[in-house]
């Protein structure tokens, strides 16, 4: 049956569907020319299935192994081929590649921008680079959009979502595992937990991401067994969040923690969510008083973040349309006074950190004021997609349930790089394979298609219920 629908193509059958469903609506070879069965159809070629089955495995692969950033470079490079290998099998079948998503119009904005700063920018052979990183992690997002509605199957995203807890569940023991042997405990962050081949921002990162995932899937499972296996990941990450006594990251749930409620309760369980953040954040500070976490409370961080984007406020107002140059290090080719070199050399108390530490500051200081409103527009655009508002009752099924937790995932990723840039690297790749996920499952087209495939697949594993009488 999954060969009989073309993805992002127009058929007899899919009329309707498309224009309930815009942003994942059939594409046009011209301007009024929809490519369809009146131009052939598609093709049949042999081993389709299978083509499309192995890139829907390499997705999980890609989903499980990107919690270890050690594995980034080669998934990067096996996903610029597997994408170019889509675009061959896509002209072969006569179907178009292009899935439309409501991150199109902001994504490549931000991207045409970005390029056309890179001229002005202090070492335009750096910020070219770096454009090229960003580039290759968008690959991700349209090559898994492609493989999520060529296969067709309202398992997969599920699949891909328990790859994706699976890696973080691993790397949440093996986190926990450490911090103990490094002898870390409950009293303070002087030792701290981290992520395999990387460091606790890393790690805090990974489970705001993970988090409302897990919980999501845990809300949707029937089965006792693989609920219980998700509680207990979902116990895991928790307590690697909470070892990783990063505050960027425990803000970023407790931003998740507010929408939910707001999402289920109103403003009232809203308000009541505040309370009970407020008075954790009062009971941290009165423990540091008598002796405990004492370090986690010290504002010495939060000092060093507020001088150096002062530093990169200031330098916004002088540079507000292209900026000093896209990437974390521009500012240090900016200002190569405040290098960690030179900066040894400074008393701890009066030393500037040598980058924005925050995602946001540093696309408006690289690239201009134009780049951070697009950049910002494409998390807005994929919360609107993801999260209804307002909830209704009959909105519970599983595919709006992964939604709202990828939703709450995106929130908790954005407040997160509000205090570092982590939007870099294999967190970039969970992050274009969550909106992959989140875009596919709320769009209308995708899931009548796929109710009308599972249920010729049960009537294929029940053909006596079509008996007569």
């Amino acid at each position: 049956m999954g060969q009989r629908y073309m993805c992002g193509v127009g058929s007899v059958g899919l009329g309707e569907a498309a224009a309930s469903d815009p942003m994942n609506a059939p594409m046009s070879s011209s301007a009024s020319t929809v490519i369809g069965p009146s131009q052939g159809g598609e093709r049949r070629i042999p081993g389709n299935t299978l083509f499309w089955a192995f890139q829907s495995y390499v997705v999980i692969a890609v989903a499980c192994s990107s919690f270890f950033p050690i594995l980034f470079r080669f998934q990067e490079h096996v996903v610029i081929i597997l994408a170019v290998l889509c675009l061959g099998r896509c002209w072969l079948e006569n179907v178009n590649p292009w899935i439309r998503s409501p991150l199109d119009l902001p994504l490549w904005l931000f991207i045409t921008w970005v390029l056309c700063t890179v001229p002005f920018a202090t070492d335009p052979s750096y910020s070219f680079a770096e454009w090229k990183k960003f580039v290759a992690q968008v690959v991700v997002l349209y090559w898994s959009l492609l493989v999520l509605h060529r296969r067709r199957q309202g398992d997969l995203p599920r699949h891909i979502l328990w790859a994706l807890v699976l890696g973080g569940a691993v790397l949440a023991l093996y986190a926990l595992v450490e911090f103990v042997d490094r002898g870390g405990t409950w009293k303070d962050r002087f030792v701290r937990a981290h992520a395999f081949g990387s460091d606790y921002n890393w790690l805090s990162t990974y489970m705001v991401m993970t988090i409302p995932v897990v919980g999501s899937l845990v809300v949707i499972s029937r089965i006792a067994w693989v609920r219980g296996t998700e509680l207990v990941a979902l116990a895991l990450t928790v307590a690697a969040q909470v070892f990783s006594y990063t505050r960027g990251g425990w803000l970023g749930h407790a931003a998740q923690g507010v929408t939910l409620a707001l999402i289920v309760g109103g403003r009232r369980l809203a308000l009541v969510v505040l309370g009970v953040l407020a008075m954790a954040g009062a009971g941290l500070l009165v423990a540091s008083q008598v002796g405990f976490q004492k370090d986690t409370v010290d504002s010495t961080t939060v000092d060093t973040r507020l001088a150096v984007w002062a530093i990169g406020l200031r330098e916004i107002t002088t540079h507000p349309v292209v900026g000093i140059g896209y990437g974390n290090n521009s500012f240090i080719k900016k200002f190569p006074q405040y290098s960690p070199q030179v900066q040894a050399q400074v008393p701890d108390r009066e030393r500037v950190i040598p980058a924005m530490h925050s995602t946001f500051l540093m696309v408006a200081l690289g690239s201009g004021l134009p780049a951070l409103v697009f950049f910002v527009w494409i998390f807005i655009a994929l919360v609107r997609r993801l999260i209804p508002v307002p909830w209704l009752s009959d909105r519970g099924d599983r595919f709006t349930v992964m939604a709202v937790g990828i939703g709450l995932a995106v929130i908790g990723f954005g407040v997160r790089n509000l205090f570092d840039y982590m939007f870099m690297g294999s967190l970039a790749h969970v992050f274009w394979l969550l909106a992959a996920i989140g875009i596919t499952v709320t769009s209308p087209n995708w899931r009548r298609l796929v109710t009308e495939q599972e249920q010729d697949d049960q009537q294929a594993v029940t053909p006596e219920l079509q008996a007569p009488a």
